[in-house]
């Protein structure tokens, strides 16, 4: 079968061959390489033994040891005081990520609320804040700043302890140019040209790196790192809520396009003859596949996340219309879905947001629209799936963002103790964590280390 739904995650293959290093590379940026690999691997897959490590990176059990000692130096991980049980010949410690030392920030804006966590290495979330955005007025810039930074304030308060704040990521539901965070055009915000990074940086008070991407891009992001996505280097994540939006990972990359605004996806004409759409075409995937769409067909005024949920209450309990509904808005997702495919040729489709709520409820639908679509279906095995972590995927990616700070390179954080993180405009010292010198999509959506299939 060429076309398979998987709900949980995906099985993964023989570990890929960490990338060769450039001729002419310094040790440093050997060394440099391998602790970002390292420190990758324990963040996304957890506690592993000395041994599985040597193994899973290919280096040779001194070399770990000596990358191992370099990261607890800098107290981004710790070794179990317990050596692993259940091996043949020599014991080997356990070495896992600290939760305890550094966080991070994220912040998921969408229409109609502001999200907030803050999130350790290993992905553990400490702490939550959130806000409604009921009007037009709570979704000014201005407002949503105001109210990131009193949130953020409540969360470094309660809830940071000892932790370091290493810096804040931010999902919109818009383009975004990731080189210094201005919100090009997010339609269900009513902003245009927004510095959303700019004014976070101004208004949280302190040293922080603010990093602001799209919300569908930051949803890829984390699926692939840690989520049902961990095993496929190319994919399409694609998230409908206010509007359709995609993120795109082609081999192993987020695709930015040349500005920073790729994977609008939602605009994609599907239907020259379908409804007028706020970007001044006509029949785009949004208009035909997303939220709207399925409320419309269905008889019911617009009523954003609330009718959409009225509507699939009704399929799931049998109700013609609402089946109805729900089997043409999933051929219209298909429809997109096939053109995806066959331009990109991904491993992977993560279905977030309704189109993950619609692939519960017409399943076999999309299926076999994908078979009978897709060019050469039998030779392009896709997986489609719904995301690890649901509806809060562009929040994890958020943090994934920020972490990337440390993950990137972990020589940025000192080696020896830190003061105590401050409160929010008042800081005691300051992590100076420089952003990183390449561009957002050079580093920050690349994998560091190689995708092992065992896991500690």
């Amino acid at each position: 079968m060429a076309v398979s739904v998987r709900a949980g995650d995906l099985a993964v293959g023989r570990p890929r061959a960490m990338a060769r290093t450039e001729r002419g590379a310094t040790q440093k940026a050997v060394r440099w390489h391998n602790l970002a690999g390292l420190l990758g691997h324990l963040h996304r897959h957890g506690p592993t033994s000395r041994a599985q490590l040597t193994k899973l990176l290919g280096l040779n059990r001194s070399t770990i040891g000596a990358l191992v000692d370099d990261l607890i130096s800098r107290r981004l991980v710790e070794e179990a005081a317990e050596p692993e049980r259940g091996a043949r010949g020599r014991p080997s410690k356990v070495v896992g990520v600290r939760s305890d030392t550094f966080s991070v920030i994220a912040v998921e804006i969408s229409d109609d609320a502001v999200s907030l966590a803050a999130v350790t290495l290993g992905g553990l979330i400490v702490g939550r804040e959130r806000a409604a955005l009921a009007t037009d007025a709570d979704r000014r810039l201005e407002h949503v700043v105001d109210q990131v930074a009193e949130l953020t304030a409540r969360l470094l308060r309660r809830g940071q302890g000892t932790r370091v704040l290493v810096g804040m990521g931010v999902a919109v539901p818009g383009a975004v140019r990731p080189s210094d965070g201005m919100v090009r055009f997010a339609p269900s915000l009513g902003w245009r040209d927004a510095p959303l990074g700019q004014r976070l940086h101004d208004a949280l008070g302190l040293e922080t790196v603010v990093r602001v991407g799209n919300d569908a891009n930051l949803g890829a992001m984390a699926e692939h790192a840690r989520g049902v996505a961990g095993g496929a280097n190319d994919l399409v994540y694609v998230h409908a809520q206010a509007g359709v939006r995609g993120g795109i990972i082609a081999g192993g990359r987020i695709l930015e396009g040349s500005s920073g605004y790729g994977g609008e996806i939602g605009h994609m004409q599907v239907n020259p003859f379908g409804v007028a759409c706020p970007c001044g075409s006509r029949g785009c995937w949004a208009t035909e596949a997303g939220e709207s769409a399925l409320v419309r067909r269905a008889g019911l005024p617009p009523g954003g996340r609330s009718s959409v949920d009225v509507v699939l209450r009704r399929a799931r309990a049998g109700d013609p219309t609402g089946v109805a509904a729900v089997q043409a808005t999933a051929r219209w997702i298909s429809a997109g879905l096939v053109n995806l495919v066959n331009s990109l040729n991904p491993e992977m489709l993560v279905l977030g947001g309704m189109f993950g709520d619609i692939l519960e409820l017409a399943q076999p639908t999309i299926v076999e629209h994908l078979r009978r679509g897709i060019y050469d279906a039998e030779q392009q095995p896709v997986v489609v799936a719904k995301p690890r972590f649901g509806r809060e995927a562009a929040l994890i990616g958020s943090a994934e963002l920020a972490l990337q700070l440390i993950l990137g390179d972990p020589t940025a954080v000192p080696v020896g103790p830190l003061a105590r993180s401050a409160p929010l405009g008042r800081p005691r010292r300051r992590l100076r964590l420089q952003p990183l010198a390449q561009p957002l999509r050079n580093v920050a959506w690349s994998r560091a280390s190689p995708s092992p299939s065992a896991r500690g």
